[in-house]
Parts: structure tokens; sequence; C-alpha cells
């Protein structure tokens, strides 16, 4: 497709690693980027809205993409089966997140639908090696319809005297507090904003200064600034991936850093303060990742 992943070779010559998304294992292309709506902690009641278009199918030229369409047969046949339920954990985050492909949600305390038990998608037990992360395999390709922007932004490092001042933790904390401080810093100064609001695009990454001078950007401009504060705080750019995912309890698009300390990869969510195990994150069913090194596909 025009505007998709151009991932359908790759993807078939990975599938001997395990399964791949479902968009993925029918040659069909991601919902392309993702739009967060909202970030930090927040209250409010649950609402949605209808949302003029997605991200998704912007990019794809004002059609649904392939998962969009079997989430809506999904939603269709089960219909009856969906019910609320009471406030109940939600996983790693607490605040709204909601990265909306066609609705935007403000979440109060961690209050969600649960899906009737058709619908949910299984988490088994998998194995994955010392450099997977949230319960998947990566999958290396060689070119997406994202490259241009990752390029950009990935290249775009902040100047030291812009960070010099920000509290980014103290070097005899060492590299985990650096990473606590970073994430709780940029989820406290940073409002959320979509792209069609900031940019008049349905889709754009902005680069770390850009994110800062506003004051204000989506989930992956969040999760970008996030890196470059942290590479300019000293932690190394191969151990950090801006990783875009399925957010399965809100069932949402949404775009998280993931930073490798140790044997322990973290997840840093803009709807939540708390470092996450991203291997013990249930909630999250990612699709792809990129760093200084690569880009991968997850497979199952």
């Amino acid at each position: 497709m025009a505007s998709g992943l151009a991932l359908a070779g790759q993807a078939s010559a990975a599938t001997g690693f395990g399964l791949l998304p479902a968009a993925f294992a029918t040659a069909i292309s991601l919902p392309a980027q993702p739009g967060c709506a909202g970030a930090g902690p927040a209250t409010g009641q649950l609402a949605a809205r209808a949302s003029p278009f997605s991200k998704a199918s912007a990019i794809l030229g004002g059609e649904p993409s392939q998962l969009e369409r079997i989430m809506r047969q999904q939603a269709s046949a089960a219909s009856a089966g969906l019910a609320p339920a009471p406030a109940s954990p939600s996983g790693p985050a607490a605040g709204p997140t909601g990265c909306s492909g066609s609705a935007q949600f403000t979440f109060s305390q961690p209050a969600i639908t649960r899906m009737a038990p058709g619908l949910a998608l299984p988490r088994p037990a998998r194995t994955v090696g010392p450099d997977d992360f949230l319960s998947s395999r990566r999958l290396p390709v060689s070119h997406t319809s994202f490259d241009a922007q990752w390029a950009r932004v990935s290249g775009a490092a902040l100047p030291g005297g812009l960070v010099r001042g920000l509290p980014l933790g103290s070097e005899n904390g060492g590299q985990l507090a650096r990473i606590k401080a970073v994430n709780v810093w940029a989820n406290g100064r940073i409002r959320y904003a979509e792209d069609r609001d900031l940019y008049r695009k349905a889709d754009f990454w902005a680069d770390a200064r850009t994110t800062l001078r506003r004051r204000a950007g989506d989930c992956e401009d969040i999760a970008i600034l996030k890196m470059q504060l942290l590479a300019a705080a000293g932690v190394p750019r191969d151990a950090m991936f801006l990783t875009i995912a399925r957010d399965l309890a809100r069932n949402a698009d949404h775009a998280l850093l993931v930073v490798r300390d140790g044997s322990t990869f973290w997840l840093l969510d803009n709807a939540t303060n708390t470092l996450v195990d991203a291997n013990a994150a249930i909630d999250y069913r990612p699709i792809m990742s990129f760093n200084q090194q690569g880009k991968w596909l997850h497979g199952y």
C-alpha cells in the first residue's frame, strides 16, 4: 500500500521466529502513527468522542487499516457481550493514555471497560531472549514508512546547554535514577496535544527541541523527548527503543520509550511516573521499535 510499511517481504520471511501481528500476517500495513489522547495523571469521567479522522486512515488515504477493520468486525460481532465493569487496576498506565485511532478517551482513576471473554487477547507465557521485551521477539527489518521521520528526530540531539539546567538526576544516583527523573520531569512538563492541533497534520513526529519549546506533544513526541534527554544525561542510545504498541486495555495505539538498564528493560509511559518492567507489562502488544542500531517488528 502506498503509505504503509514496506514490510510484506520481511514479515513473511520472519515468520519462522513466531507469529506476527495480524496486520502483518496478512501482508497489510500496520495502523499508522499512534495518537495519544492525554498525558500524565489526570481525573475525569470516562468519555469518548468521535474524531473527524484517525491517523491510520489519514495515512492510508482515508481508508481504515486492516487492523481497524478486524477490530470493528470483532466489536460488531460481540457487541452484545460487552459490558462496563467496575473500576479495577488496569496495568502500567493509570492515567489517560487512550492513543486513539477513531476516538479519544479521558480516564478517571484506572476505570476501564473490559472486553467480553471471547474478545480477550491471550498472553500466554512466552520464551524470549535477553535482548527482547514486552513478551515478544524483535525481528529486524530494513525499511518502514516511518524511516524519514525517525531519521529526522533521532538525529536531532539536544544541545548540552539546553538541558544542563534541567533536573535529570545526579551523576551519583546512577543510570536508573536518571531514567526515573527524566520520566517524571517530561510527564509533568509536557502537555498532551494532537498533531492536528499543533502542526495541522495527521501524522508528525516532533524533534525533542520542538517539543521542549512548545511544551506540548503527543505520545511519540514525549517518548522522543525522553530519549534525547536521557542521551544528554549519558544513557547509551543503543539502550533506548521508541516502541509503537497496541494498548490492549484501552483498545488504542500508543508510543512508549523502552530503556535497558543492566538486564532489565524499563517502560517509560507518559501516563504514569512509575517505571514498569517491560517484561511484566501485559497490557501492551508491541508492533514495532526503533533505535540507533536498527528497526524491528515484534513477533509472538
